[in-house]
């Protein structure tokens, strides 16, 4: 017996596509708060992170340098450190094994992170060789940083120059392994205000900017760190953040994400 065909010349409907990891990407249940809890350890690099009561933002350059470059930046700092933040200056993005163990008022700088999220790195220079090198070292440093199932997180706009650093390509030659891609949502970032290393650059276009999460092929880099802390011993430790080589404004921002990350009700806009 033949089979039955739609009346009406109507085609059956089509069977749903699995998803796939760019598929994904553009789903709105995916959003960054599905991507940190307020109980991970968080090393943001430009932006800002949080382990409990410790918060601590770094610059590659001296503070004096940061004071110099934006005008708003002892606003910043003070804010910043009204809210409880810690501020360490002249650490390089590439050189996280340069973190010290502890800040000056005591505070343990975990030995490795949950999560370590570069958004909008830049070199500062347009030379795409020296871009690819810049994520390929950061990848290198981030590797021993990263609890066993650690993520690192790197948003990049999708089209060139930045699509022609090939991040999946540096991670790679670092030892990473792309998880998945998500569109990156400035709207769960309130207070975010980005800053580019150009001051001609165009208008940011957060429609254009993808976050793509990677993890550490442990079958060729098995973990070699011990997890130091259960999460009731973290309140005496700082998670470290660094604004080297970003594109991004470091403490606005910072504060931005932690409010967006941890479900406050209050924007806080510098």
């Amino acid at each position: 017996m033949a089979p039955s065909r739609p009346k009406h010349g109507k085609r059956a409907a089509p069977k749903p596509k699995k998803a796939t990891a760019s598929s994904r990407s553009s789903s709105s249940s995916s959003d960054a708060r599905s991507l940190y809890t307020a109980t991970d350890r968080i090393l943001v690099l430009g932006d800002g992170g949080d382990t409990g009561d410790g918060l601590l933002a770094t610059s590659l350059d001296s503070e004096a340098a940061v004071r110099s470059k934006y005008a708003n930046a002892a606003q910043c700092l003070r804010d910043f450190r009204a809210l409880r933040g810690r501020v360490l200056h002249g650490v390089d993005a590439t050189k996280l094994h340069e973190l010290p163990a502890r800040l000056p008022d005591g505070a343990r700088v975990p030995a490795q992170f949950s999560r370590i999220v570069f958004n909008f790195p830049h070199s500062g220079q347009q030379r795409v060789h020296v871009n690819r090198a810049l994520l390929r070292d950061f990848f290198e440093s981030a590797r021993a940083r990263l609890e066993e199932r650690g993520e690192a997180h790197v948003t990049l706009k999708t089209r060139p120059p930045y699509s022609n650093w090939h991040v999946e390509k540096q991670a790679a030659a670092a030892g990473f392994v792309l998880k998945e891609r998500r569109k990156f949502d400035i709207a769960l970032f309130p207070g975010y205000h980005h800053r580019t290393t150009d001051p001609l650059a165009k208008a940011f276009e957060p429609e254009l900017c993808v976050t793509y999460v990677f993890v550490v092929n442990r079958s060729k880099y098995p973990f070699e760190g011990a997890e130091e802390e259960s999460s009731g011993q973290r309140h005496d430790t700082a998670a470290a953040t660094s604004v080297a080589y970003s594109e991004a404004d470091a403490t606005s921002s910072a504060i931005a994400q932690l409010l967006a990350v941890h479900a406050r009700t209050k924007a806080v806009h510098l």
